[in-house]
């Protein structure tokens, strides 16, 4: 977990000293006129992280509905305010966002806006549980954060204000229309959580990509003499960074709860959900074999909290929220065994079964994949202890020995793959192959 953190804060840091000299070109060379197709790039790959997030808190479906929502009321508010002055003031786009809807609005403002309103939700709804109150923060925040991008922008001529203003050529009106549309964009976002009602919480990573725009322009801030909007900016970007350590959690880390029918009722955090009365909830297992048609077995880490130094299946897991099972198995035999690419197949798809060991209880839906491999696995020390190749025959043979621990969802796993008439025709090929 430890060296995990660490390889996240060095991609970070080089994230931040690589925007730091973009800011730097950006403010001392004059941009060319192809810039615009520069800048729509640029700013989908700030949007992706936040995008990302919204993916895992509320799958595919409702995740594109809340973006979509948000981007278009972010393009609705600018062509209102263009038209008419508010709620920002008078202003006007330059040539360098690209091209413009009906001549007026850059058609990447959707995708710029967005993920400031998700960002300043994100911190709001992590730091307080009533809807009044995240509204309020949300709303304060997301104009905080256009006191650092506005004055930047303007400088580098991606709009300007009618006759400038106080504050590096922007208007105050600019700033009491940000109060006007973030207030409306977090009751927007309340109303879309309160319809979904995700199962998660509001994740800080919803805010990742705020982190980097706002130290961005914090940069351009500070090449361009822009004094107080980069010192703003710095601070800002600190107290995100430190928030988003207090309060982001990993998303494979939240099993989900079902019902007898398999619909996720709760999601709930990983160590302190399996105790003396687990609930019944999604995972998997994984058994994989060899050219030879031997199978991988895995030792169980000694720091795992069930069934730990206990001799298992290949690989096993839980399944997050709004992922596939066969995702799921992938993604943890990356992690576990360093093994990709794997033609994964649901042999037994209703697999289901209840066990306790030392006052520790699984519960768990767990379909059961099967798969072949080439390579060798590169097993992660935090999650497997040894490895070993054994036969197939032999191993099904063994399990009627008294003496043999292996994990008990591991035998009866066993038992019915070899009633599966999936498992038995991809365990055939082996047969052939030596015949």
């Amino acid at each position: 977990m430890a060296a995990n953190q660490n390889k996240q804060a060095v991609i970070v840091a080089a994230v931040l000293i690589f925007l730091a000299i973009g800011a730097f070109f950006m403010v001392n060379v004059e941009l060319p006129t192809w810039s615009h197709y520069v800048s729509a790039i640029n700013i989908a790959l700030f949007a992706l992280p936040s995008f990302w997030a919204v993916r895992r808190w509320l799958g595919w479906r409702d995740g594109s509905v809340l973006v979509l929502v948000l981007g278009v009321y972010a393009l609705a508010i600018e062509t209102s305010a263009i038209v008419t002055g508010f709620p920002y003031g008078h202003f006007g786009y330059s040539d360098l966002l690209g091209y413009r809807i009906f001549g007026l609005v850059p058609w990447n403002v959707a995708f710029a806006w967005t993920p400031l309103m998700l960002g300043a939700y994100a911190i709001a709804a992590n730091l307080f549980g009533g809807g009044v109150l995240r509204v309020i923060t949300a709303t304060l925040i997301i104009t905080l954060f256009d006191i650092v991008l506005d004055p930047g922008a303007v400088y580098l001529g991606f709009w300007q204000y009618e006759g400038g203003g106080w504050f590096y050529n922007v208007p105050i009106s600019n700033f009491a229309g940000w109060l006007v549309s973030g207030a409306v964009g977090a009751v927007i976002i309340e109303i879309i959580v309160w319809i979904f009602q995700p199962l998660l919480p509001t994740p800080m990573q919803l805010a990742s990509s705020v982190i980097f725009i706002v130290f961005f322009w914090s940069m351009i801030a500070a090449f361009g003499g822009l004094v107080w909007p980069a010192l703003i900016g710095l601070v800002v970007c600190a107290v995100m960074i430190l928030l988003y350590r207090r309060y982001s959690y990993a998303f494979d880390d939240k099993i989900v709860f079902v019902d007898e029918e398999n619909k996720p009722i709760a999601t709930g955090d990983k160590f302190p959900s399996h105790n003396e009365d687990t609930k019944l909830h999604r995972a998997f297992s994984v058994f994989l074999f060899n050219g030879k048609g031997e199978f991988l077995m895995q030792k169980r880490a000694l720091s795992k909290r069930t069934w730990p130094g206990i001799w298992s299946n290949s690989c096993c897991g839980h399944v997050m929220l709004h992922e596939s099972v066969v995702n799921a198995a992938r993604r943890r035999l990356k992690f576990e065994l360093g093994i990709s690419g794997v033609d994964l197949k649901v042999a037994l798809p209703d697999f289901r079964y209840r066990a306790e060991k030392d006052g520790v209880v699984e519960n768990e839906i767990c379909p059961v994949l099967i798969g072949k491999i080439s390579g060798g696995p590169i097993p992660n020390p935090d999650e497997v202890a040894a490895v070993k190749w054994v036969n197939w025959k032999k191993f099904v043979a063994s399990l009627d020995e008294s003496e043999t621990e292996i994990s008990p969802w591991a035998v009866l796993e066993v038992r019915e793959l070899i009633r599966s008439r999936e498992f038995e025709h991809f365990i055939s090929q082996f047969d052939q192959k030596r015949s």
